[in-house]
Parts: C-alpha cells; sequence; structure tokens
C-alpha cells in the first residue's frame, strides 16, 4: 500500500487503534495508522501494574449494567459484537492465554501486559496496516470529501479516519487530551472531563493516620445527593494522602461530576445493621473504649487501628461511654455502616486510569461509531463519554468500539 493514499487512517496506536486498524485492514482495506510515541501501545504497557487487566468475565446484561445506564444503552452494539468471549478468543488465536482473577477480572496468563501489545502489533502488521510512529497530529479538518490530518513535518489526506487517540489520563503516555481539541473545533458537542479511576485526598488526619491498611472488601458510597446513591464494593487502602484502591477509585469521577466532597465507607458490608448490632452487643463487656474496640474488631475483623478509628469517631458525639451502652452501640453500628471522610479532591490525571466525560455519544451512531455530523470520521475509546469501574471494563469498551469502528470503516469503503 502507499501510505499516502490509504482509504483510512488511524489515529493514536492504543488499544481502540490498534483493533480498530486490524479489524479494517483485514476486511482488505488500505490502512495507515499514526501514534505521536516512538511505539504504539504505551498505555497498555502501563496498565495493570504492568500486567494489562485487558476485560472482565462478565457477558451480555452483567456487563452491561456495569456501566452507567445512558453508556450501558449505547454500548449494547459494541459489546453484542465484540464481548469480553471473542475478545479472550482473539488473543488465544494468538498464543496469548488468560486467566481470571479476584473480582472477575483477566490478565494474560504470563503476567506481562508486554504479550498482549505483542499480539496487538502482530495482528495489525500481518494485516497489512502501515505503521507510523512518531507522528505528531497538530490538526483534524475536513477539506471536501476528504479529512486532513496534520503533521509537524506535513499533512495526509484519507476519506476517512478513526479518532483514537485517548483521553487525558497518564498524560506521560501521551494521551494529553489533543483528541477533544480537534473534536471542539470540529464543533462537537463534548461532555465535561473529569480525572476518574484516580485516588481521593482527604484532609482528615484520622484517615490519613491509617496509611498502609486495607479493609477488603468494603464499600464505597456517594450518599449526599438527591440522585441514587453510588457504591462500590471493592478493597479500600488507606494512605497518607487519603484513599485508593478499586473502591474510593470507581466513586473519583462519580464524586467530581456531581460536586461532592465527602464519601461514606460501609467497613462492614457482609452484615446489615441489625446483624451488626448484635454482633456489637454479643462481643462487647463492661468497659470502656478498651471493650468497644475488641468488640468491632471480633464483630467485624476489622484491623484495630481501624476498629479504633470508628470507636473514637463516636467518643467524641458521646464522651460519657457508659450511661446508654444502647445508644453508644447504635451509633457504632452507623459509623461502621457509614464512615464518612471528607475529600479535598483527587490525585489529578497523573495518577487517573481513565477520563470521565468526552465526546456526547448523541453525536456518534452506536452501531458504527461514525461521527453523524462529520462525514468519514470514527471515534472510538476514550475520547467518548464512556468510563466503566475498574475490572478491565474500560478496556473492553476501548476494544469494543475500536473493533465496530474498524468494521464499519471497512464495509464503507466496499460498498
Amino acid at each position: 500500500m502507499s501510505a499516502d493514499r490509504p482509504d483510512l487512517v488511524v489515529i493514536g496506536g492504543g488499544a481502540a487503534g490498534l483493533l480498530g486498524a486490524w479489524r479494517a485492514a483485514s476486511r482488505g482495506i488500505r490502512v495507515l495508522l499514526l501514534e505521536k510515541n516512538r511505539r504504539p501501545g504505551v498505555k497498555i504497557l502501563a496498565s495493570g501494574g504492568g500486567r494489562c487487566n485487558l476485560t472482565t468475565t462478565r457477558e451480555g446484561s452483567s456487563l452491561l449494567r456495569s456501566f452507567r445506564d445512558d453508556q450501558a444503552a449505547w454500548l449494547k452494539p459494541a459489546l453484542s459484537a465484540f464481548p469480553p468471549s471473542r475478545l479472550r478468543a482473539w488473543f488465544h488465536e494468538r498464543g496469548v492465554s488468560t486467566e481470571v482473577e479476584a473480582y472477575e477480572k483477566v490478565f494474560p496468563a504470563l503476567g506481562r501486559a508486554r504479550v498482549v501489545l505483542e499480539a496487538l502489533q502482530g495482528a495489525v502488521t500481518q494485516s497489512g496496516v502501515v505503521l507510523r510512529t512518531e507522528a505528531s497530529v497538530t490538526q483534524l479538518r475536513p477539506d471536501g470529501c476528504e479529512l486532513v490530518i496534520g503533521l509537524e513535518d506535513g499533512e495526509v489526506r484519507a476519506p476517512r479516519v478513526l479518532l483514537a487517540c485517548g483521553g487525558e489520563s497518564y498524560p506521560k503516555t501521551g494521551t494529553t487530551g489533543d483528541g477533544y481539541r480537534w473534536l471542539s473545533a470540529l464543533g462537537l458537542r463534548l461532555t465535561p472531563r473529569y480525572p476518574a479511576l484516580v485516588p481521593l485526598c482527604s484532609p482528615d488526619q484520622d484517615v490519613r493516620a491509617l496509611a498502609g491498611l486495607t479493609v477488603e472488601p468494603a464499600a464505597v458510597e456517594l450518599r449526599e445527593t438527591a440522585l441514587t446513591a453510588a457504591r462500590f464494593e471493592q478493597p479500600l487502602l488507606f494512605t497518607h494522602f487519603g484513599l485508593s484502591g478499586p473502591g474510593p477509585m470507581d466513586v473519583s469521577g462519580e464524586l467530581l461530576a456531581r460536586g461532592l466532597d465527602r464519601v461514606h465507607l460501609d467497613l462492614a458490608p457482609s452484615l446489615d445493621g441489625p446483624s451488626l448490632d448484635r454482633a456489637l452487643a454479643q462481643h462487647f463487656q463492661h468497659g470502656g473504649a478498651s471493650s468497644w474496640l475488641r468488640a468491632v474488631s471480633r464483630a467485624t475483623g476489622l484491623a484495630d487501628r481501624v476498629a479504633a478509628l470508628c470507636v473514637a469517631r463516636v467518643g467524641l458525639r458521646h464522651p460519657e461511654w457508659a450511661p446508654d451502652r444502647r445508644e453508644f452501640r447504635r451509633a457504632l453500628g452507623e459509623t461502621l455502616k457509614g464512615l464518612p471522610v471528607l475529600v479535598s479532591g483527587t490525585r489529578g490525571y497523573d495518577y487517573a486510569e481513565v477520563t470521565r466525560g468526552g465526546l456526547d455519544l448523541s453525536e456518534v451512531d452506536p452501531k458504527t461509531m461514525a461521527v453523524g455530523r462529520v462525514p468519514g470520521l470514527y471515534v472510538a475509546g476514550e475520547l467518548l463519554d464512556i468510563d466503566g469501574p475498574i475490572g478491565g471494563f474500560n478496556f473492553q469498551a476501548a476494544f469494543a468500539t475500536g473493533y465496530l469502528a474498524g468494521e464499519a470503516a471497512a464495509r464503507a469503503v466496499q460498498r
């Protein structure tokens, strides 16, 4: 193929771009893939602590329910066309076996993200895609029946472009939000953007004093809203700056979008309120704070320092330990089921796994990823207003939307 006469130009060599380029080229059209870094897939290599949680075991309605309602309905065609089972089979066919870990997460069996990237690169090369690295795109604009991609050293023209250059999370990997600027310049609607799947910062000194302790499982909730409370039951990690781990990170984007300033921690999610009250009563012995501490630890299995924080929080409101044990026990149970933690912000895009917000989904045909108001333009991956929880959901959405875009672009060329 002549690289200056492609049928499709893919901008971005991440999960969505690589799979989209492969799918389009495997259908027989000429594809040029532009990547701004010296090599594609930098974010893939960095994901999952270098192990790459590439998808989930959830399928069908269970998979769709993992996303917000508006996103789930929009994602249904993509996740039906290229579900997790098909993605795993795709990698298995290319020598990458997978294994399932806790919380339905799927990793490469070798435990190395590099094998995921090598499989994608191998598929792209074998399908005939022309890969051009260190190709920094500066502009994207329509010109008649073509789209013009401005580069630092010239331009490329093509009748179709798949924009899959990622969001703003992990900017050190090259995802610096360029695509949002191009989409905005094209007059397309963008929703507000926030760092998501990112640790939370808290001014609460008693919480930060627990740095290094983990509660698993715990549930992190957003309550200060008339909307249905968001609740994510995942491991929780106390840190020197606040809260991290899957639970707090899962609520981070929603917290910022709602403008909230606190979360509530359910530190005993396996016990309902009455069960917890009975367990505290069973384990309490006459005495003061130390007896309450023992009761909490035995009833919930929490580490002593976490139990002590909860007892101390209640003690501030009930300085007299014994006048009404039942009332104190009730307050202690409420604290264990909803410890309030103030949030002063997040660690920002440098530590965020995804971007919440992006191209408004109403701009894109969910069956093809085509942008209705810009003929020839397709968008896939993190640029879309899609963000799922931790557990491989965002990679799955990227792979599936990239696949559908590559398929649609190839069909359009071959009509």
